[in-house]
């Protein structure tokens, strides 16, 4: 299948974009989200135990509750995209080991998600955003 040069730069900007939002959640960098997400975005956590609102509450809702790991990271995979003009709907694969702050060193406990964002994109005057962003959830290992 040929691809247009437009089509290959949307795909990997879109690419680019869910390694802003893994890093931004993973280095704690909640002002680098609103690069991410429009400002009137629907996030959807739900699937993990999490919020499902808009994204100015979800964003709040981060910031209070990552602090509570010692570590996380989400590694983000099989970006499907399906693109239509300035819109764009995709599926993105996301492993994640989370790690509790330990109350002693020796007692620190991870855990996985295994899970898929279901995504809505926009393109917007400074590029492309995620207008919805929710979780499918795959398997789970050692919840707390």
């Amino acid at each position: 299948m040929s691809r247009t040069l437009a089509e290959l730069s949307d795909r990997w900007d879109l690419q680019d974009l869910m390694t802003t939002y893994a890093t931004c959640i993973d280095s704690r960098d909640f002002d680098g989200l609103d690069t991410v997400f429009t400002p009137d975005a629907r996030v959807s956590y739900a699937a993990s135990g999490g919020p499902e609102d808009d994204y100015p509450a979800v964003r709040a809702w981060l910031a209070e509750m990552l602090p509570i790991f010692a570590a996380t990271q989400h590694l983000m995979g099989n970006l499907e995209v399906r693109l239509d003009g300035d819109s764009a709907t995709g599926r993105c694969m996301c492993f994640n080991p989370m790690a509790l702050k330990p109350v002693e060193e020796k007692d620190q406990q991870v855990f996985f998600y295994g899970l898929w964002y279901l995504l809505d994109f926009v393109r917007s005057g400074d590029g492309w955003r995620i207008s919805r962003l929710s979780q499918q959830q795959a398997f789970h290992h050692n919840l707390p």
